[in-house]
């Protein structure tokens, strides 16, 4: 069995929480210690499937069982081109969304509460010996967030950005589920968002198990 030797960090949050800004900090501050990467996508044919699954015309009538199957596929292809390959020469991995997203959007937010068991089975399946060393989340009520997201000039959204306030609060308490769940346990450790840009950095790199 391969070991692995890197470490896996999970950056997850709501809209506005500022996923965006701590990893361009983190960018700065670990140089090439650090792969950066996010999902869905993160590798060629994994971004393909990201494109089909946030952009495509007919994406927002696709029911959660076609969006869970569609975030495994690409998971699959993300762990075996950029996770592993990283984390086993020692990189730094900070993914931006990960497995903790499909949880909280897919089973909570959508109400595909019947694939709750399948996911923690395809978790297992996929990641194996590479599961997140930690899952940090930045936690913002998502009125402020959905406010701050609607003040950045020239982002693009997708059919999930522009839901409405009660799907961004089951977002919310769909990653608190998955954090806290006592039968699958996780390193994870929430953040408060609201805090300056600087207060978050500090709590982020306290938190690392660096």
């Amino acid at each position: 069995m391969e070991i692995k030797k890197g470490l896996f960090i999970v950056l997850d949050g709501g809209e506005g929480s500022g996923k965006t800004t701590l990893l361009k900090r983190a960018v700065e501050y670990f140089k090439d210690e650090l792969v950066t990467t996010r999902e869905p996508g993160g590798a060629l044919y994994a971004e393909e499937i990201r494109n089909l699954i946030l952009h495509s015309p007919n994406a927002k009538e696709a029911d959660a069982r076609t969006m869970f199957a569609l975030f495994w596929a690409a998971r699959a292809d993300h762990m075996a081109k950029t996770i592993i390959p990283a984390l086993d020469s020692g990189k730094i991995v900070i993914s931006d969304r990960f497995d903790s997203s499909t949880y909280a959007y897919q089973i909570v937010a959508q109400g595909a509460r019947e694939q709750q068991e399948l996911f923690w089975t395809m978790r297992a399946h996929y990641l194996g010996e590479y599961k997140p060393d930690i899952y940090v989340y930045l936690d913002l009520d998502p009125k402020v967030g959905i406010e701050r997201k609607n003040q950045q000039k020239n982002e693009k959204q997708n059919h999930f950005d522009k839901r409405n306030l009660q799907f961004h609060e089951a977002l919310r308490r769909g990653y608190k589920e998955f954090f806290a769940n006592k039968n699958h346990k996780v390193k994870s450790v929430i953040i408060d968002a609201a805090k300056s840009k600087d207060e978050v950095w500090q709590d982020f790199m306290g938190v690392i198990p660096l």
